[in-house]
């Protein structure tokens, strides 16, 4: 899941600089975009609507720029006009010269802060950011599992690369403006699924510490072995291989400074969630369902005991618990009171769509319905459904009535949201 690295994408861009030539540089500074995507707006801030996505490497001329000289307004070749955030292009010229536009001030204001949604497209793909209806979608950054600080002003995110000793990664921030992105904590194996402390000064994450094999497990021949299969023999007309399995850990990460603690857990502690009404409480996936750590003394004990409870999240309260339920064949999403109790499934496919698919011949196939995120009144949940034949983000009220589409596939210009089920957090919403 290694996203592409922003020097890589200035290389390309300096590149383009190089084949256009001349002709762009006549007139003033030229610029070439240098991230995978980048938001034209209508003004120079992320209060500004969105005109066009940009992607690596588009290129045109620099025409103006903001007091602070951050903010930049461009035209394309193809006549394309708005402003763009100066860090993330390449800029070939002096753009100090350029006029200073003034724009009238955008409709939004720090009210509307509260009522983002962030989610990523696929882990290790583009993350972007939306307001809560729907409107003004935005790109921020690559990474995986992104999730919004208490006070909706930064987004926490994992993001992986190859080495010669295996895939490690780094923690970091991003502002929810999309500017401000630094790095927390750095150099560890598949860092995975942040999340932050009630009062925005901690994170925890998974990190990955080692591999245990399982027994020796023998099938015929024709088996077709899995990626992680390892010790592989023939006997006769079997074949034998052992799969590895690894070993999840959780980290404390300060965030201001990256220092860290590990926290005691199993020998799988996945998907860390934090009881915003007890800070001391965290839960997780463990090798048995969901699990209660107390972070003061590290006592563990059960919550649930159900190895199909996946991806748990407290609502703002601290009161239930969602999660992403594997439900025999298929993805559903319940909820829970804090303490384990009052389980209730909040998402199913009506009988009447199965049986419409019997009759057309078709073999009858539940949705998928998962990843689930509160808003921050409680009232509502966004969460994943594939029930229009592909990945888009639905919306319903927390008892699971009125469930409704909120952003459809064709939003994101054919990139596809994508869910795995390996625990990723696809959308954040406080």
């Amino acid at each position: 899941m290694p996203a592409r690295s922003f020097l890589t994408l200035t290389a390309i861009a300096l590149l383009l600089f190089a084949a256009a030539g001349p002709a762009l540089a006549a007139d003033g500074p030229t610029f070439a975009v240098a991230v995978a995507a980048l938001n034209l707006r209508q003004g120079p801030g992320t209060n500004y609507a969105i005109l066009d996505v940009l992607r690596a490497g588009e290129a045109g001329a620099v025409t103006g720029r903001d007091a602070a000289g951050i903010w930049l307004q461009v035209k394309l070749a193809d006549g394309r006009a708005g402003w763009v955030h100066g860090g993330y292009i390449a800029v070939n010229g002096d753009v100090a010269g350029v006029p200073v536009v003034q724009v009238a001030a955008a409709p939004w204001t720090t009210a509307a802060r509260g009522n983002t949604i962030v989610f990523q497209a696929s882990s290790g793909g583009p993350i972007y950011a939306m307001n809560a209806d729907g409107t003004n979608l935005r790109y921020l950054t690559t990474g995986m599992d992104p999730a919004l600080s208490p006070d909706g002003r930064w987004v926490a995110f994992t993001r992986w690369m190859g080495s010669s000793t295996g895939v490690k990664g780094d923690l970091w921030v991003i502002g929810v403006d999309g500017t401000g992105e630094r790095k927390v904590h750095g150099d560890v194996q598949q860092p995975k699924s942040p999340v932050w402390s009630s009062d925005g000064k901690t994170i925890v994450i998974n990190i990955q510490r080692g591999v245990s094999l399982s027994r020796l497990m023998c099938m015929p021949k024709e088996f077709s072995l899995p990626p992680e299969a390892t010790d592989i023999e023939y006997r006769g007309d079997l074949i034998c291989f052992k799969i590895a399995r690894p070993w999840w850990r959780l980290r404390a990460v300060d965030v201001a400074t990256g220092e860290f603690r590990d926290l005691p857990g199993d020998v799988i502690s996945f998907a860390p969630t934090l009881d915003p009404r007890n800070a001391w409480r965290l839960v997780y996936v463990g090798d048995r369902g969901l699990v209660n750590l107390d972070m003061t003394n590290g006592n563990t004990w059960p919550l649930t005991g159900d190895p199909q409870d996946h991806s748990p999240t407290f609502s703002p309260d601290g009161s239930k618990i969602a999660v992403s339920y594997r439900q025999t064949d298929h993805w559903e999403v319940h909820v829970m009171n804090a303490d384990g109790t009052g389980r209730v499934r909040l998402t199913q496919t009506p009988m009447t769509v199965l049986v419409d698919q019997q009759l057309k011949g078709q073999t009858p196939r539940s949705w998928n319905n998962a990843a689930p995120a509160w808003s921050a009144d409680g009232k509502q949940i966004a969460f994943l459904s594939d029930r229009n034949g592909r990945w888009e983000i639905w919306v319903m009220n927390a008892d699971g009535s009125n469930q409704r589409l909120l952003l459809p596939a064709s939003a994101l210009g054919g990139t596809p949201i994508r869910y795995e089920g390996m625990e990723e957090r696809v959308i954040s919403w406080r």
